[in-house]
């Protein structure tokens, strides 16, 4: 079987193909650098227009702590007062309670309603109507809801605090405004909230106390006049069998233990109508059952002090602002980088031009030749 010969001339011909004279390249460059320096410059140009042309957007942040021990003694005044020792409103109960009332939606809803920031981001809002406005709103605020965050200075523990940080294309000092109102907000909802809560139960509390000693002097008026229907009838049979003294057979009996003889269901006529008669004379004339009432004096005692204890909302302590938003950085949009990609989008697309047209050239060349 003979062997076909090797054409070497047509192989150093397709490696030289195969490969890329890069001098001709810099050269094919170097030709059309027009090109390439106007597609950068074009480049560059939209760039700026579009760094200098776009509406800025600040972020402002403000930083908050948890309430000291002190700021939450005049919420546990009611507890300790009641004789309670729980202290339900902690420190840490106070602040988590303020950090729900700022993520709050309602609250932002609030907020954003209040400055009007529909505009912020739908500027032709008031072209629309009817369902447009309310998709338009909606989908308004749930992007504004993604501008706001809460960040924890230490994600162990938010007894360490956090920061607020909120994104609008608004002027700085508005942006720096709108962040502080919501937690002049937020702060004003959780302490109305405590107080509520705390008002709240100083009233029942005492609407229980006035209805224990209402009942209670009740009660004992009842119990008067029951005991005056027994010595009633106990006076009626001494005069029948005309007994005036104690019977002297039996237990000693006097005034003094008239409740111990009828708790052993001993007949009260025995004690002899004198004793019966001086009591009832005494039961009547009674105006007043409450010194014979158990525990009142400590209900009223107690209702005196709720009634003297003044809830000063105004003291309430449900957050310390550690650094109030004063300013608001620009985050939207950095000129700078715009300005570096656009220059090397410009670049590249010019020496993408350039190496087309080269190609062109070239390939128009060749088919001239042959």
């Amino acid at each position: 079987m003979e062997k076909k010969p090797v054409n070497d001339n047509v192989d150093a011909s397709v490696y030289q193909n195969d490969e890329i004279d890069l001098f001709e390249l810099w050269n094919g460059l170097v030709e059309e650098r027009l090109t390439i320096f106007l597609s950068f410059l074009s480049v560059v140009v939209l760039a700026v227009v579009y760094a200098f042309s776009v509406t800025p957007v600040y972020k402002a942040t403000s930083y908050l702590l948890p309430p000291t021990q002190e700021d939450v003694i005049a919420m546990n005044e009611l507890d300790l007062l009641l004789g309670s020792n729980s202290n339900d409103y902690t420190v840490e109960y106070v602040f988590n309670a303020f950090k729900t009332n700022l993520e709050s939606r309602q609250n932002l809803k609030m907020l954003f309603n209040k400055y009007n920031l529909i505009h912020a981001y739908v500027s032709d809002y008031e072209a629309f109507s009817g369902r447009e406005k309310i998709k338009a709103e909606n989908d308004a605020f749930n992007e504004f809801i993604k501008n706001f965050s809460i960040v924890p200075l230490d994600k162990k523990s938010v007894l360490n605090g956090f920061s607020i940080s909120l994104a609008l294309s608004l002027p700085e000092e508005k942006v720096a405004n709108i962040v502080n109102d919501l937690v002049k907000m937020a702060q004003k909802r959780t302490v109305q909230q405590f107080y509520t809560q705390i008002h709240s139960e100083k009233v029942t509390r005492e609407r229980q106390l006035k209805e224990n000693i209402e009942t209670a002097r009740k009660v004992e008026l009842d119990r008067r006049l029951d005991k005056l229907a027994r010595l009633n009838e106990a006076i009626a049979i001494t005069q029948s069998l005309n007994i005036q003294k104690p019977i002297s057979k039996g237990p000693s009996l006097n005034i003094n233990n008239v409740n111990r003889a009828e708790s052993q269901s001993f007949p009260l006529y025995m004690l002899g109508s004198d004793l019966l008669m001086a009591e009832k004379k005494v039961l009547e004339a009674r105006k007043n059952d409450d010194p014979f009432i158990e525990n009142l004096r400590t209900w009223q005692q107690t209702l005196q002090q709720l009634e003297n204890l003044k809830i000063a909302k105004e003291v309430f302590g449900v957050v310390r602002i550690d650094a109030v938003a004063t300013y608001a950085d620009k985050v939207k949009p950095k000129k700078s980088l715009i300005l570096v990609v656009g220059g090397v989008l410009g670049l590249m697309l010019g020496i993408f031009i350039a190496l087309i047209r080269r190609a062109i050239k070239n390939r128009k060349e060749k088919l001239s030749v042959v």
